[in-house]
């Protein structure tokens, strides 16, 4: 199983726009799980001590 920074790393360089999801929502892996975030296309709004970025996609 691959880590968050693996990911990270494997992901820099991706410059596919995501289009198949209206919007992402990470929870707590819990069995009453608790909402960290939801992302749109252009906002979010996270817990407190959490930070999401928006990696824009760049023409070439």
């Amino acid at each position: 199983m691959r880590t968050v920074e693996e990911f990270e790393k494997e992901t820099a360089k991706c410059q596919k726009p995501m289009s198949d999801y209206s919007r992402i929502i990470v929870e707590t892996d819990e069995k009453s799980p608790k909402t960290l975030a939801v992302i749109t296309d252009d906002d979010c709004e996270t817990v407190e001590g959490l930070r999401v970025r928006f990696m824009p996609t760049y023409k070439d």
